[in-house]
């Protein structure tokens, strides 16, 4: 593989040049926003020459290495049509709440793939993202099924990538973590989403995050699992601040809280911090309130605590008594550079998962939720390409006063780099935006292209304009970010 960039990265300064002309002459590939609700009739208008003559350079560029050298992930061409994934419900039933389930049917279709089908629950899920006109949703199937080539399951994400315009960053972000060899990535791929027959939009349908032998692969913990083996694993757990105590005190809109409640709080087991980070709770197992499980729970609270103490103790340098004796470092590493490069809003207050194996330690992983890196949100100093936003979050700020642990985290970037795969980002990226150009331009001819939030301030709240720009923006912001933080890393 590491052969396979090197190859691919000879060529990125052709690459690159030709990006320019992508951004130049695709301004008429950008949705309209018009609002259309019939977009599948509208979408056979013939690609356009730019991003023919963008692919065609690419196909130039590397053509001297041959199709071979390619890695496998790599986009290539333009996507004449996506999986179709039809969802029905029962009686035709509105899909309206985060929390419970409507009952339906699906049909998995597609040129050159295995059809799947059969009964499944579907529901809204997200926090902010649910509030958007385009809807994210969770899917539980009846029976464990092998969705797109992702191993069989009955759990599954449908992503709508509504605030990130270029529908690319969690893709991107899932790419980067695949190849610095993180245990667990969520697996993911795009489709047409069609509900009770209306076309919803380009979707991706990702593996969701639980334990499971293709997924966070760790033992799953039984009540009776007490003995000083077994009860050592496995945890999944989740740090997020919206599980607080005290969040629901002035979050009023939130549908959890309940008369300055948080009902989400109290029917999930967390460990607050003792050191500023945002609270460890329980994703797995998820029934650890209840009394036979109280062995369990004093175990994993015990653990965190000890971590916490180990992290923070005038020891916390030494390896056989320090924080290295509870944690792995290598996926702590990997995880803040992922989180530190793309700049990820949600990096270590939300969305931050950690695992604990069986007789092991602390795992850090799997990444989720970057529709908001790479420069689209405006807060926290986020939009900025320069300045640290992991590092100072309590952990990983700990963990930079050790030198050891800054050493690691150069030696890591710079073995990525020299490999190519920091480059790679942004040959991805581009080839990622001409695979997905007839399809970005039907989704955009449904959802509008210049909707954002309040907090999302690029192109001075309203977008850049165009498909075409928003991609040229997230490769400008974040070409600037890596070599920002190249700089700093090797001063």
């Amino acid at each position: 593989m590491l052969a396979i960039i090197r190859n691919a990265v000879i060529h990125s300064v052709v690459i690159q040049s030709v990006i320019i002309v992508l951004v130049v002459l695709l301004q008429a590939c950008g949705g309209s926003g018009s609002g259309s609700k019939n977009p599948v009739q509208k979408s056979s208008a013939p690609i356009s020459s730019a991003a023919a003559i963008i692919s065609s350079s690419i196909s130039s560029a590397i053509s001297s290495s041959s199709a071979m050298s390619l890695p496998a992930d790599f986009p290539t061409g333009t996507v004449e049509s996506l999986p179709i994934l039809n969802i029905t419900t029962d009686g035709g039933a509105a899909i309206l709440s985060k929390e419970t389930y409507v009952s339906a049917s699906f049909t998995l279709t597609g040129d050159g793939i295995t059809a799947a089908e059969g009964a499944t629950e579907i529901r809204g899920r997200g926090n902010s993202t649910w509030d958007w006109v385009k809807k994210p949703y969770r899917l539980k199937l009846s029976s464990a099924t092998e969705m797109l080539g992702m191993p069989a399951s009955k759990h599954w994400v449908l992503l709508a990538n509504y605030a990130d315009k270029t529908m690319m960053r969690n893709d991107i972000a899932f790419m980067f973590s695949r190849s610095l060899g993180m245990e667990f990535t969520p697996g993911n791929e795009y489709v047409e989403l069609m509900v009770n027959g209306v076309y919803q939009g380009v979707y991706q349908l990702v593996e969701h995050i639980r334990v499971a032998k293709e997924r966070v692969n760790i033992p799953e913990l039984k009540a009776t699992d007490t003995d000083a083996e077994k009860i050592s694993g496995g945890y999944l757990l989740e740090v997020d601040f919206r599980m607080h105590r005290d969040y629901c005190q002035s979050a009023f809109w939130e549908t959890f809280c309940v008369n300055g409640v948080n009902m989400e709080r109290e029917a999930t087991f967390c460990v607050d911090s003792n050191h500023g980070m945002e609270p460890f709770c329980l994703d797995t197992p998820e029934t650890l309130l209840e009394a036979n499980w109280s062995a369990q729970r004093d175990y994993i609270q015990k653990y965190i605590t000890d971590t916490e103490a180990a992290l923070f103790g005038e020891n916390y340098a030494d390896s056989q008594s320090g924080y290295a004796a509870y944690i792995d470092v290598d996926s702590a590493v990997d995880y803040y550079l992922i989180n530190e490069l793309f700049k990820n809003p949600d990096g270590v207050a939300a969305s931050f998962y950690l695992y604990k194996k069986r007789g092991g330690k602390l795992f850090f992983g799997p990444i989720w939720d970057f529709d908001l890196s790479m420069g689209n949100a405006g807060y926290d100093n986020v939009g900025k390409t320069t300045g640290w936003h992991i590092r100072p979050s309590p952990w990983f700020d700990r963990l930079f006063q050790d030198p050891a642990f800054k050493t690691k985290v150069t030696a890591r970037w710079n073995s990525l780099k020299a490999e190519g795969k920091l480059e790679y980002i942004f040959q991805y990226a581009e080839a990622r935006a001409i695979w997905l150009d007839k399809q970005q331009h039907k989704n955009y001819l449904l959802w509008s292209i210049t909707d954002f939030a309040p907090w999302i301030m690029h192109g001075s709240n309203g977008g850049t304009g165009s498909y075409a720009a928003e991609v040229k923006e997230m490769v400008r912001w974040q070409r600037e970010r890596y070599e920002w933080m190249d700089s700093q890393l090797n001063q």
